[in-house]
């Protein structure tokens, strides 16, 4: 019988310990490969309508500092829209008058200008004053005579007194000289009373008597000033102009606060509502969205409009807002609608249309579009493209975004 010898490879220690490294590296490498997912995107189909869907590993959703939110129905504010026109706040208007008859003769501002309180506006020869200033000098002059008979008569009270004392006057003829001192003293209080009624008069043309006396009591000029701070509307005077009494001449408004005046159609009256606040926008001032308050609702219609006035006072206090200016004003209606709704954070604009992003399982997230109705208070309301209960990125949603892009990209080349 014919004897086989099987030899057998002589391995070693060193040539054991190289092949056991190799075959764990190897190992190793064949478990982590297949754990490690790079984000992706796969066309899908949802019960919405077609999507994308992107999926992130563990660590790119942790980096992406993703945040969901379910759809829910929620009341959402519906707004009116309407035209609107800047006014002045007729509160804060004031109506320059002249209090006396004259001739105007220097104006000293021009329609438009800015005016502090106290400013100058115009003077006039005010024929009044002249008159109350002879007034006011013949009173005084009058007043120096009825205080001398006052002196007159008490002294004249005093010596009968004392010759009453030593019998050499009848008392019925001291009774007669204090009769005489009671009268001289009444007519002065009387005559100080027209004095300070004239004293008034003056000073509400600004004339004090102090002032007249130390001016020599000749000059009848009033200077008429801003009883406000603001900007000169309606102007109606000129150098030479004849005067009349409490006429108006000029306006000066404060457009610190202003009023934006709706026209509303009688139809949708019923639900606007005083005290809420409404949203103002101009072609002026294309990013900057005004808000003011809803103060009041005409209760008379135009008869050709059909249409009610809403009064919507706006601060400006930067005085961007000029007067008839026009803006789109929105006013809230009384009763909010309950609508599927979703916040503004949530959307994003994938190839010029509207879309989110719905997680549909742990690391997946599909695009989709969506219609959106109405906005109010940072939500939007989503007509068509999400139902209740799914659960949509508000936050994070433009990395989602970013990646479905940059992978669109590298397929098509």
């Amino acid at each position: 019988m014919r004897e086989i010898t099987i030899r057998v490879p002589d391995f070693t220690l060193r040539n054991m310990l190289l092949f056991t490294l190799l075959l764990g590296s190897a190992v190793f490498i064949w478990y982590y490969k297949g754990r490690i997912v790079e984000p992706k995107h796969v066309h899908e189909e949802s019960e919405s309508g077609p999507g994308e869907t992107v999926v992130l590993t563990v660590e790119a959703l942790h980096n992406a500092n993703i945040k969901i939110l379910e759809v829910e129905r929620r009341p959402l504010k519906e707004w009116l829209e309407a035209a609107g026109v800047v006014e002045p706040d007729l509160n804060q208007v004031a109506r320059v008058r002249s209090l006396g008859r004259g001739i105007v003769r220097r104006v000293l501002v021009r329609p438009g200008d800015a005016v502090e309180a106290g400013q100058p506006l115009f003077e006039y020869d005010n024929i009044e004053l002249g008159e109350l200033l002879g007034e006011y000098k013949a009173l005084l002059s009058q007043k120096k005579k009825l205080e001398a008979r006052v002196r007159l008569t008490e002294q004249s009270v005093d010596r009968a007194r004392g010759l009453v004392a030593a019998q050499a006057l009848a008392q019925k003829e001291l009774e007669i000289r204090i009769a005489e001192q009671r009268e001289a003293q009444a007519e002065l209080e009387a005559h100080a009373e027209n004095l300070n009624a004239v004293d008034g008069k003056l000073a509400l043309f600004g004339m004090s008597p102090d002032r007249w006396t130390l001016s020599g009591g000749s000059s009848s000029v009033s200077s008429v000033k801003a009883p406000q701070s603001g900007v000169i509307l309606d102007f109606q005077i000129a150098p030479g102009e004849v005067l009349a009494t409490d006429q108006e001449v000029m306006t000066i408004a404060n457009l610190g606060h202003v009023w934006v005046i709706a026209s509303v159609y009688e139809r949708d009256l019923g639900r606007v509502k005083t005290g809420q606040t409404a949203e103002i926008s101009f072609v002026t001032f294309p990013d900057r969205t005004f808000s003011g308050r809803i103060t009041q609702v005409a209760q008379r219609l135009d008869p050709e409009t059909r249409t009610a006035k809403v009064r919507v006072e706006v601060e400006n206090r930067d005085k961007q807002l000029r007067l008839e200016m026009f803006g789109a004003v929105r006013l809230p209606t009384q009763d909010p609608r309950i609508v599927p709704a979703i916040p503004e954070t949530a959307l994003q604009q994938v190839d010029g249309k509207n879309a989110v992003f719905v997680q549909t399982k742990a690391h997946e997230f599909q695009r989709r579009e969506v219609e959106l109705g109405h906005k109010a208070d940072g939500w939007v309301e989503v007509t068509h493209g999400l139902k209740p209960g799914e659960r949509v990125v508000t936050q994070g949603s433009f990395y989602l975004k970013s990646t479905l892009l940059k992978e669109t990209l590298q397929e098509e080349h």
